[in-house]
């Protein structure tokens, strides 16, 4: 038999919800003659699964029966203990899609005891299988770089357009610490970080003038302990007889791992990860910003090329380990020559570049990059300690000037490419400032920004 109807006021908030979540949110009944029924479940359940939303009103066995057959025993076992101990129930388990394919949900849901013995449990369900691949795709990678978005428990909450929150959901402790009592009738003052508060009241002004929901305002809040989450929030309003907005329900999602994981990934894509110095595109926006500047200022920039000597036979006899350590070192020893102005990085396997900025005459510029440029090939020439082996390795240094020897930054990386290779073919472990009457900036091959 199916179970009770559900009242018009909790359709409309089991609506409500639906709208926010890329889910569905159910409420599943079980009868004191063991018989389940969805007396509501969201719509896509019908896309997805391939099962009458109506007739599950009366029967819910089609529904379980798409959970995976691996999965449904603990699936049901762990459904029914929460309703054993009136405990809050959250699992991720796979289903069977129709047509044949197979999908991962995250669902939560609490119970309840009717006094004739039927359980409710009402919740929602989340789909989480791109994560799912996601994280399986990570744990196989053999890459440096190795991150992943956590997608933490959704907080459920609801609040007054004063801001004050008038429930959240249990998850709330697991999430930020407090506990529930903390929050209701609390406003989000009291939570959300200061900088953050106005583009929140600005969002719940929005909502309560157009009366539609809307998402994807993100925010920092406070956890117990003092420091801050990522939150992302879905919001829809509830309106009352007149189309009023009485109050808004809303789903929180923590996004604070996707907000590090976006930091670190800005940071990949700029720096060499080895050496941690600016990688190529990194060094070159910086080296056209300054020559701008320089440009207007009527100033001077020196470029150096500093390219290792004979670092492939290290590779070849002590292997790749000791040649990584060596050019952590090198890169080490190249920032602690120069100005903290300057900027140095890593361009390729064994080249580094240095930039220079900014000097008021050509012969300040020169007489400093020279004095630099011996200054790293003095450092370069140290032995190096690599894990108890020691390693004795050389540098050609290549410098030009800005606006002496070329008036943009891919003629001034030509020059300095060119006195590099100048320093190599007279013997390496030099320095070479660019002459364009001796070396000419178009005889050497470059290879470019």
């Amino acid at each position: 038999m199916p179970g009770p109807q559900l009242d018009l006021d909790n359709i409309q908030t089991l609506e409500a919800l639906q709208g926010l979540l890329p889910g569905f949110v159910y409420q599943l009944r079980r009868g004191p003659d063991g018989h389940f029924a969805y007396p509501y479940v969201g719509e896509v359940v019908e896309r997805w699964f391939g099962v009458n939303r109506e007739a599950l009103k009366s029967d819910g066995g089609p529904l379980l029966d798409c959970i995976h057959p691996d999965d449904r025993e603990w699936v049901m076992r762990s459904t029914m203990e929460s309703a054993e101990h009136a405990e809050p129930w959250s699992m991720e388990f796979r289903m069977r899609c129709h047509g044949g394919g197979e999908m991962w949900l995250s669902a939560y849901d609490t119970v309840r005891r009717l006094h004739d013995g039927t359980i409710v449990w009402t919740g929602f369900a989340t789909d989480i299988t791109e994560r799912k691949e996601l994280e399986a795709s990570l744990r196989q990678s053999e890459a440096k770089f190795r991150a992943f978005v956590e997608t933490a428990s959704d907080v459920i909450y609801s609040l007054r357009p004063d801001g004050v929150l008038t429930y959240v959901s249990p998850n709330w402790t697991e999430n930020l610490g407090y506990p529930v009592s903390a929050a209701i009738e609390h406003s989000i003052d009291e939570y959300v970080a200061p900088e953050d508060l106005p583009a929140c009241y600005a969002f719940l002004d929005h909502i309560a003038r157009t009366g539609q929901k809307a998402g994807g305002i993100e925010y920092r809040i406070r956890h117990q302990d003092g420091h801050y989450r990522w939150h992302t929030s879905n919001l829809s309003p509830v309106l009352d007889a007149e189309g009023r907005v009485t109050e808004f329900l809303g789903i929180a999602r923590d996004i604070t791992e996707r907000k590090a994981t976006e930091e670190q990934m800005q940071r990949l894509a700029h720096y060499d990860p080895l050496t941690e110095l600016p990688n190529r595109t990194l060094f070159y926006q910086i080296l056209d910003h300054e020559l701008t500047g320089a440009r207007r200022e009527g100033q001077q920039v020196a470029l150096m090329f500093v390219d290792l000597d004979e670092f492939k036979p290290i590779n070849d006899r002590h292997g790749h380990a000791v040649g990584d350590l060596l050019l952590r070192q090198v890169a080490q020893r190249l920032a602690g020559a120069i100005r903290e102005s300057d900027v140095a990085a890593r361009i390729a396997g064994d080249e580094f570049v240095v930039m220079l900025p900014r000097f008021h005459s050509v012969e300040e510029s020169r007489a400093h990059a020279a004095a630099i440029g011996e200054k790293i090939r003095a450092a370069l020439a140290q032995p190096f300690d690599c894990d108890g082996v020691e390693v004795r390795i050389s540098c050609s240094i290549g410098i030009a000037l800005f606006p002496l020897d070329a008036a943009d930054g891919p003629g001034l990386s030509r020059a300095a490419d060119a006195a590099m290779y100048v320093a190599k073919n007279a013997g390496r472990n030099q320095v070479v400032v660019f002459d364009r009457a001796v070396h000419g900036a178009g005889a050497i091959g470059y290879r470019g920004y």
